[in-house]
């Protein structure tokens, strides 16, 4: 018995380990899923409101989406940034989440309406999904699953390729020279953003017409999921077994790392097992929160540096 004594101990710990993931990962979706019913309740009052005043249809279209995004980013991160600091005790907090909040809302604002603009060019040019929700029938029931797993490839072969192509690499760097990240601190320049929503979301709302209410917690794991992986909290870090499955914070470090074994590792921004199904995947110990950044390039400076750096010099 006394043998036995430290493998009961330590199952003990993992399984508390394991609710103790699955409370603290329910009460976030949770929160975040409220969050995000506000604010589309929000945007939805605010056009009406607007349209009632005789504001014209686009712009009262993207003002309310606008008000929806801000409001979304800073509540969802908000959310992160009370655990990070409750757990690291931040001395810096103001350097640490500032500028991550001056280029998070501008890229923010910029793809807002880049992206309304696109849709309503495409209303007025009569395009219109292929599929209606009404047309899957009993598939209905499964496509969340169906959409986690195309968006999560679509965005797997997109990022490979912001590594891969130069021109491309040019806009992502911005993201890759972040040092201490945080989720606040996890910023893209509006640039790659935008071809994030040319290449993926433009498809996607292409290809269906009105699944929004089958797939509103997938929505939510995808609009939390950018934030939490750049989080630096080790309370959110998943069990080593989930990992296997789903990307965390501690996995998606490595591909931030300085470290040049690790380079071109973890792409996968949800399944981490797309890396391993293609060949690129670093699976790390728990709490190996590497130093990140690029050796020799400073992260952004200014606002102007941040909006004109990738059109200088090559990093």
């Amino acid at each position: 018995m006394i043998v036995n004594g430290p493998d009961i101990a330590g199952e003990q710990v993992e399984r508390h380990g394991y609710w103790r993931f699955l409370v603290i990962f329910a009460v976030l979706l949770s929160t975040a899923e409220l969050l995000l019913y506000a604010a589309g309740w929000i945007q939805q009052r605010l056009w009406f409101v607007l349209q009632d005043i005789e504001i014209a249809p686009m712009v009262a279209t993207v003002a309310a989406a606008l008000v929806n995004g801000i409001f979304t980013f800073l509540a969802v991160v908000g959310l992160f940034v009370i655990i990070e600091w409750r757990q690291l005790r931040f001395s810096d907090f103001r350097t640490r989440y500032r500028d991550g909040l001056v280029y998070s809302l501008t890229a923010l604002g910029i793809s807002i309406v880049v992206q309304a603009a696109e849709f309503g060019l495409l209303r007025l040019s009569g395009v219109e999904p292929l599929f209606t929700s009404d047309d899957l029938g009993p598939v209905l029931a499964v496509f969340p699953v169906f959409y986690l797993l195309l968006v999560g490839l679509m965005e797997y072969w997109l990022h490979r390729a912001l590594h891969h192509y130069d021109i491309l690499w040019r806009f992502h760097a911005i993201h890759h020279q972040i040092e201490n990240l945080n989720a606040a601190r996890s910023y893209s320049h509006f640039g790659q953003d935008i071809l994030y929503i040319f290449l993926i979301t433009t498809p996607l709302v292409l290809l269906i017409e009105g699944p929004q209410q089958h797939i509103m917690l997938v929505t939510t794991f995808y609009i939390i999921s950018n934030y939490y992986m750049h989080s630096d909290a080790p309370s959110l870090s998943f069990p080593a077994p989930f990992r296997h499955i789903i990307a965390d914070n501690v996995y998606h470090h490595q591909h931030h790392t300085c470290d040049v074994r690790h380079i071109g590792k973890n792409y996968a921004s949800f399944f981490s097992f797309f890396d391993r199904i293609f060949g690129t995947q670093y699976m790390p110990k728990n709490g190996e929160f590497p130093k990140t950044g690029i050796d020799g390039y400073p992260p952004i400076a200014s606002l102007h540096d941040y909006m004109m750096r990738p059109f200088g010099t090559k990093a």
